[in-house]
């Protein structure tokens, strides 16, 4: 009995070692027209990353008639910290356009980890749209607890791009879907949401971004996301809480224990 549960333990500590090791996480950026199919999806530290740093991924050249600058996509482990246990960050990032037409952003990683249960996902976005009446930018941030993101393809250099995947089933928005949306002029959005952690502590984080000009423009903006870990006060209020039930318990059973007259 004991020898089966300790080769369990030891089963599960190696799966978590698998599963939860940011060796394995992955750091991905997708820039794409949706109107003429035409992308480019980048790895960190994969070809066509311009940035040698691990945890940060950077694009810039043209899509058709965009011309697109994404300073850095920022992830583990260059930040986050005491204050949270995960952030993902669209830092900087510059379109121009010289026509109409659509652009689409996605950025996602894996693999972090944070305590189990409830963790709030907090999204801020800000920037300038200078385009012609009926430009639109529309921003969202997802967290998954059960780690899932949505395929972005196999890495390519700019060329003919396949079918983004599906939003994973159980990520929790951060903004009323389908997301906070702007038109032309200075732009800023912070918003929150929970979510569940899930059972093996292991998280996602993603954001999409889609730009849509009706003439020449450029847009400029930061998107971040950040999961905060749970305020202590919380934590002592929970622990408070199951102290006074254990001590009512215990007076309940004196009570119940005392001789009657």
């Amino acid at each position: 009995m004991g020898r089966k549960f300790l080769l369990r333990v030891i089963g599960l500590t190696l799966a978590f070692a698998f599963f939860g090791s940011s060796a394995f996480a992955q750091f991905r950026l997708r820039v794409e027209d949706t109107t003429t199919g035409v992308g480019v999806v980048i790895t960190d530290q994969g070809a066509g990353d311009l940035n040698p740093a691990v945890g940060a991924v950077t694009f810039s050249g043209a899509i058709t008639n965009f011309t697109v600058n994404v300073t850095t996509g920022v992830s583990k482990p260059l930040i986050g910290g005491a204050g949270d246990v995960g952030q993902i960050d669209l830092n900087s990032v510059n379109v121009a356009a010289t026509g109409g037409g659509t652009l689409r952003i996605t950025l996602e990683d894996t693999s972090y980890v944070g305590p189990l249960g409830p963790l709030t996902v907090v999204g801020t976005v800000g920037g300038t749209l200078t385009a012609p009446t009926g430009s639109t930018i529309l921003i969202q941030s997802w967290a998954n607890g059960a780690n899932a993101v949505p395929a972005l393809g196999a890495d390519q250099p700019v060329g003919p791009i396949g079918a983004i995947g599906g939003i994973p089933a159980g990520s929790t928005p951060v903004w009323t879907p389908p997301g906070v949306q702007f038109g032309p002029g200075a732009f800023s959005s912070t918003a929150s949401n929970t979510f569940d952690n899930g059972a093996v502590n292991t998280f996602s984080l993603f954001a999409q971004v889609v730009i849509t000009f009706t003439g020449a423009g450029s847009v400029s903006f930061d998107e971040n996301q950040q999961v905060l870990v749970p305020e202590p006060t919380s934590l002592l209020l929970l622990g408070t809480g199951l102290a006074g039930l254990g001590l009512l318990k215990r007076r309940k059973a004196q009570k119940n224990q005392t001789p009657q007259a």
